[in-house]
């Protein structure tokens, strides 16, 4: 794609505080940073078009504070300098707790909860988080409260300005510090957003029916049939906070809705969907995940026409098959259960699309760059609050995806789906998790500590990953739970899928793990064991020399690896060049 320079300009020096309509909402002098200004832009943008489609956005009650809140805050922190060197997230954040907030924030916060009772949502938006190249994704903080109305507001004030110092703090955390160094970034200054929380109440729970995140550009399409304009949208039920981790949603083309990534057998379906949601507990005060199958008798009461998200599946000797949900769940057998898996909802939800086809290319076209949105859609009032809105930005491909020649190579992985363009050659490490292994053990952190700590000893030296279903998993049965910073040197990464044991990679495109890997130009590929135009070459790596890392479950080879990825005809490889003994 050709980037609009001057488009993108004239969105970059657009300046909410210079404007009246905007800068009576915003505390504090400076930026707002990229979620902020990138959210006002679009509500700007959005009232100025004449789409009567458009009417049906919201954006949620918000209120926000620009960076010289943050440098007021730290002027007052007591050794600051002398806290910062001592890199200790701990005592930093504790010590960014005792000190007081400004008085003039202090207000600012105060003036928005005396009008505001549902639970509301401190998030970060930094400097440098309004940046093309640069994602941020994941490396700062968000946080919910339940803000009950019962509760006195110096109360509900309080637990507010902490969520704020929290976030403050974060700026100097690992997390993100690492991540700047990595990039050669400078220290960052952070703007914060305080807004209500998306959703309804719904019984002794505060949710949306459904939210998720969508982008104007599919870069990583599970079929030719697709084309990468057609944009792509990544949905849950529930909190959108699962569709920004590697865990279940549904994955529509906005070209073809009912075009599934896993296809149509219903077994594989159950496999990729959704079971666990997040709501937000009046009781619990606080951020809770459940089951479907287990909490159904607190929802389904109060989510009209809940068939539109989910349905029953039943196993059996075939496969197994679906059933619609009633208001009451027939489950047929122990084993049955609710999965969302969405299937009702294209055809009864037209509009949903219709708007979203509009919406995508309109923002894309007013920032002059692919479009990157966070959203929450109550389908009973066809109402779709936007939540967060920002540029998508895609490493530059790192090859023109033409083919090689493979004549007399030896392919170790063959992937059919989900790649772009890009190759690496005579890479000299493949780490390998064994699936056998993996699937026998509970020491699931210990083995992703452990890749972390090949990581550090290869620095400066590539590697290709290969592991069982997905790589960075917050759930560590689905894959092994590594962090994206303990992969810095990592070239590739091979998601291998083993039906019959649960391992199920997944098109996460739009999570944080996945912005990480455009960012920093990781080639990634999908291999399902078993299935047509796929090779995972096992016999192979059981018979080559290898080293086994900190947990038997790993293995290191070394020799010489080629990768390969041409995502015009969705076709990746990996090749194994040379192998050498470990001495």
């Amino acid at each position: 794609m050709t980037f609009d320079s001057g488009t993108i300009e004239r969105y970059f020096a657009w300046d909410p505080q210079e404007e009246e309509e905007y800068r009576g909402n915003i505390t504090g002098t400076g930026t707002i940073g990229g979620k902020g200004r990138s959210l006002l832009f679009a509500l700007k943008k959005l009232k100025e078009s004449d789409e009567p489609l458009f009417e049906k956005i919201e954006i949620t009650p918000s209120t926000f504070f620009g960076v010289g809140v943050f440098h007021d805050f730290l002027s007052s922190v007591p050794r600051l300098d002398s806290l910062l060197r001592e890199k200790d997230p701990e005592h930093l954040e504790n010590a960014f707790l005792a000190t007081p907030f400004p008085d003039y924030a202090v207000r600012a916060v105060e003036r928005y909860l005396s009008g505001m009772t549902d639970p509301v949502v401190v998030r970060s938006s930094s400097r440098l988080e309004d940046s093309l190249k640069h994602s941020f994704a994941g490396k700062y903080l968000s946080t919910f409260l339940i803000n009950r109305p019962e509760q006195p507001l110096p109360e509900r004030v309080e637990a507010v300005v902490e969520q704020m110092k929290r976030i403050y703090a974060r700026t100097y955390f690992p997390t993100a510090s690492s991540y700047r160094k990595k990039h050669s970034l400078p220290e960052d200054e952070m703007g914060l957003i305080l807004m209500r929380m998306a959703g309804k109440w719904r019984g002794r729970y505060f949710y949306p029916p459904m939210a998720g995140v969508g982008f104007s550009r599919n870069y990583r399409r599970w079929t030719t049939r697709i084309k990468a304009e057609d944009g792509v949208l990544r949905v849950v039920f529930g909190l959108g906070t699962l569709s920004t981790k590697r865990g279940y949603a549904r994955t529509f083309s906005l070209s073809n809705p009912m075009l599934r990534p896993e296809g149509l057998n219903p077994f594989n379906i159950m496999r990729h969907s959704q079971e666990a949601f997040q709501i937000v507990g009046r009781e619990e005060r606080q951020l809770l995940t459940l089951n479907i199958t287990r909490a159904w008798k607190e929802i389904i009461p109060f989510v009209p026409n809940f068939r539109l998200f989910a349905q029953i599946y039943h196993p059996d000797s075939f496969g197994g098959y679906f059933t619609d949900i009633g208001t009451f769940p027939s489950f047929q057998s122990p084993s049955s259960k609710i999965c969302f898996t969405f299937e009702d909802f294209p055809c009864r939800h037209k509009i949903f699309f219709d708007l979203m086809k509009k919406l995508l290319p309109f923002l894309e076209s007013a920032m002059g760059v692919p479009a990157d949105i966070e959203f929450a859609y109550e389908p009973m009032d066809q109402k779709l609050q936007l939540l967060q809105c920002r540029p998508l930005w895609k490493g530059e491909d790192s090859g023109t995806g033409q083919k090689p020649d493979l004549e007399g190579r030896k392919i170790l992985f063959k992937a059919d789906r989900m790649v772009t363009n890009g190759y690496a050659e005579g890479i000299p490490y493949l780490v390998y998790v064994d699936h056998r292994v993996y699937a026998l053990t509970d020491q699931y952190f210990e083995i992703a500590r452990a890749l972390g700590s090949i990581n550090s000893k290869l620095e400066g030296k590539q590697f290709i990953l290969a592991a069982p279903g997905r790589v960075g998993s917050s759930n560590p049965q689905l894959g092994v739970p590594v962090k994206y910073n303990e992969l810095t040197n990592c070239r590739c990464i091979v998601e291998i899928g083993i039906p019959k044991m649960g391992f199920m990679p997944e098109l996460s495109y739009g999570t944080h793990f996945f912005s990480d890997l455009e960012v920093d130009d990781v080639l990634y590929m999908p291999v399902y064991d078993g299935e047509k135009n796929n090779i995972f070459d096992e016999p192979t790596l059981d018979d080559s020399p290898y080293e086994l890392g900190l947990h038997p479950a790993i293995r290191i080879y070394r020799g010489s690896f080629s990768v390969y990825t041409n995502g015009d005809e969705n076709i990746g490889v990996v090749v194994q060049d040379a192998i050498y003994p470990h001495l």
